[in-house]
């Protein structure tokens, strides 16, 4: 049995074809990179998956259990989802928007060990010096490593990230790559939309590469040749030569 799969997923906006018969399974220990130009459909499949869009087609599994089936409660506690960083004009302190991870009621009552994991992961993550500071006093790159935590706290089955590069310095891409490389061998599944070809090359055991004409191409990581991307992303072969540098 998969840990997480997509079964002929299908999805339209305004009568026009976003993406039609995805297929695809992450087993635990896996990391499935997507990738593709903007425009193609990345982040609503990201949203079909976590069942936050509806698929017209298809659809979404947790352990043979439907995406669409599982209320707010059960999803989180199984999956930490990271999405596209966005400001968050709020004045939550870090350690609190966290500790919202290990349940995200209003009323939720922490206790002492949700604490103590919120203090692990931020550990972990490296932003444990940022824990008293308000969210609307953060960085982007800040923000989004807290973000980062708060999926992680709950130690999901599954993680899914939008994009999670984005507005990080180096330090902290790097530091996400690592800690992606820990969840893989714990055994999380973890699927990750990038526009990072090389974090692919480097961290993915599957690749799903998304082409604007609907096609897409599934494999493994040896489908990152400068010929597919440069169609996929609609440039020059040339424009990937640091690749092979980077294998």
């Amino acid at each position: 049995m998969s840990l997480f799969r997509v079964e002929n997923g299908a999805f339209y906006r305004n009568k026009k074809v976003i993406f039609e018969k995805i297929d695809f399974e992450v087993n635990g220990g896996e990391i499935l990179a997507i990738l593709g130009c903007n425009g193609v459909g990345k982040t609503t499949l990201i949203q079909c998956c976590m069942g936050f869009l509806k698929w017209k087609e298809g659809g979404s599994y947790l352990q043979d259990k439907a995406i669409l089936s599982m209320d707010s409660k059960e999803l989180f506690s199984k999956i930490g989802f990271i999405p596209q960083a966005k400001n968050f004009n709020i004045g939550l302190s870090v350690f609190d928007m966290v500790l919202l991870g290990c349940n995200a009621k209003i009323d939720f009552n922490p206790k002492k060990e949700h604490c103590l994991r919120v203090e692990k992961i931020l550990q972990e993550v490296g932003i444990i010096h940022l824990k008293d500071k308000t969210c609307d006093a953060l960085s982007g790159g800040e923000l989004q490593m807290v973000i980062f935590a708060r999926a992680l706290v709950n130690d999901p089955l599954v993680v899914v990230l939008d994009e999670p590069e984005s507005h990080l310095d180096f330090h902290n891409q790097h530091k996400i790559l690592e800690i992606l490389k820990l969840l893989k061998h714990r055994g999380k599944g973890i699927i990750i939309n990038t526009h990072y070809p090389q974090n692919a090359q480097m961290l993915a055991d599957k690749v799903l590469i998304m082409h604007k004409n609907q096609e897409y191409l599934l494999g493994d990581n040896r489908l990152l040749t400068k010929k597919q991307l440069a169609r996929s992303f609609e440039v020059e072969v040339g424009f990937f030569d640091y690749l092979a540098m980077a294998m």
